[in-house]
């Protein structure tokens, strides 16, 4: 009997997650060895009455909040190109005032989760909308919780000092150096596709008609949701009623839409062009030594991690299972988006994109695992 086309395989993936409701829609992007394989929509925009989108179908250009992708994409390139011009040193002490709270850390030990920070607060709390400058006071002021590199601790805390700190290097925000130095110069700045950008908030003002077509609505902020309890978060993101083209990330959010771990919005087109950068070496001002750097592994004890990157399980426990090479560096991100690049892949590289909003009715259904195991599953085998 042959083996199922993995074509179908890919698409029957992310359809079943559709129609078992993990997410209302997705996108989904396989490219391998200079040819883009699989590219297409899935389900819809969103399914519940407060989208003004609601029903409307998911299309190839459809934007997504990347949440924890902005960690790689943006932060971790930035600061490679900053390597890579010696504007920056991996052994580089972290700077005043951050440093109180992770004394001797470096800029290797922010980038491989490893400083001892802890893994997340909910300053969003304790800072009225939109305040960066207080929520990284609060950084400033939460003690470590464990011993530099002794273990990686996936940590937001870390990444919000990396955005702040290179913030300060370059001398403008985060999103302005993110347009000019990467997204402009590989073509991502444009419009439909592709894209890759941040939505820096201002105010709690509506989006443009054109805006709410194009970007896929993430968390209703319904009570009704949540009968087990109103989680910590409502009261902050109820006024809005739906996060749509707003960032996810209440802290980012706090934070006015831009930080280091979170708050970047693309296309899954503007995600494998910007991976493609990185696996053809030709991200801009990233010279090949410190790409390679940047891919290799952590000698932290039981680490995954790279500098910035994530790797996959050797165990086949991540979301990639075993579909993929040891090699494959990538990430994942709470809003259900992924991104994971294989260079040794048979046959020439591979990245494997997929977008989607399974925070759409709450934010504890763990099922995207399975769907993002599948899914790799089935791309690995597309030629």
């Amino acid at each position: 009997m042959s083996a199922p086309d993995p074509w179908q395989a890919t698409f029957d993936a992310i359809e079943a997650g559709v129609s078992q409701g993990v997410f209302p829609g997705a996108v989904a992007l396989v490219w391998h060895a200079g040819a883009t394989l699989y590219h297409e929509a899935h389900g819809a925009l969103a399914t519940h009455a407060a989208c003004s989108v609601n029903g409307q179908p998911v299309r190839r250009d459809t934007a997504y909040d990347l949440a924890s992708l902005t960690k790689v994409l943006c932060t971790t390139t930035l600061a490679a190109q900053l390597v890579s011009q010696g504007k920056l040193g991996l052994d580089e002490r972290v700077p005043d005032p951050w440093a109180q709270v992770c004394p001797e850390a470096t800029l290797a030990d922010l980038l491989e989760h490893c400083s001892g920070l802890a893994a997340h607060r909910e300053y969003f709390l304790e800072v009225e909308p939109f305040d960066a400058e207080r929520v990284l006071h609060h950084v400033s002021h939460t003690p470590r919780e464990h011993p530099r590199r002794e273990r990686a601790v996936y940590s937001d805390l870390g990444f919000m000092i990396l955005g702040a700190w290179i913030e300060r290097v370059l001398g403008e925000p985060l999103d302005v150096a993110f347009a000019d130095r990467i997204a402009y110069r590989l073509g991502l700045d444009v419009s439909p596709v592709p894209w890759l950008g941040f939505r820096r908030v201002h105010s709690r003002a509506a989006l443009s008609w054109e805006l709410e077509q194009r970007i896929a609505p993430t968390e209703v902020y319904e009570p009704s949701l949540h009968p087990d309890g109103r989680p910590s978060y409502l009261s902050l993101r109820q006024p809005d009623g739906v996060a749509h083209g707003v960032v996810h990330d209440d802290n980012a959010f706090v934070m006015g839409g831009v930080a280091g771990h979170a708050g970047l919005f693309g296309t899954a087109e503007g995600v494998a062009e910007l991976s493609r950068a990185w696996v053809e070496d030709r991200v801009p001002d990233v010279r090949t030594a410190v790409r390679d750097r940047f891919w290799q592994r952590s000698d932290v004890p039981g680490s995954t991690r790279r500098l910035g990157f994530d790797g996959i399980a050797e165990d086949g426990s991540g979301t990639t299972g075993t579909s993929m090479s040891s090699t494959t560096v990538g990430h994942t991100g709470f809003t259900g988006t992924t991104v994971w690049i294989d260079p040794a892949a048979d046959g020439g590289p591979r990245i494997a994109v997929l977008l989607t909003n399974r925070v759409h009715l709450g934010r504890d259904d763990a099922r995207i695992r399975d769907v993002r195991r599948a899914f790799h599953a089935a791309a690995a085998r597309l030629r």
